[in-house]
């Protein structure tokens, strides 16, 4: 939750949050609509310049602890391939579980941080 609000707050950027397997269900038709990777090929004629690229859905797959032989992440993963949606999966290096939430913080803020530079040029 702390990562979809950074990323509104900072880089201005919407952002949905659900824990699986719900988010399957819950945001399944952002893989098809609009904001599908697949839904508008990118226009080799487009002026990069008056027309900027279209928002686009991404998955961002956050955990806190190893995959099990029981989880919805394989699934989440097939999902967003088969509708050419971008993925990401963070899992933290194996440590405490303080060494681990640091390091979902860590790379989150900077992520976050780092698109509101870079949607910042842009503008």
């Amino acid at each position: 939750r702390r990562f979809s609000g950074l990323l509104a707050a900072l880089a201005g950027r919407p952002a949905l949050v659900a824990e699986l397997p719900g988010a399957l269900a819950a945001h399944g038709a952002l893989l098809t609509g609009a904001f599908a990777g697949g839904a508008d090929p990118d226009d080799f004629f487009r002026d990069r310049v008056d027309e900027p690229e279209a928002l686009r859905a991404r998955i961002v797959l956050l955990h806190d602890e190893p995959v099990g032989p029981v989880s919805a992440v394989p699934t989440a993963r097939e999902l967003a391939l088969a509708h050419e949606t971008a993925f990401s999966e963070l899992e933290p290096a194996e440590g405490t579980l303080l060494e681990s939430a640091a390091e979902l913080l860590a790379i989150t803020d900077f992520a976050a941080v780092y698109l509101a530079l870079a949607s910042a040029d842009r503008t």
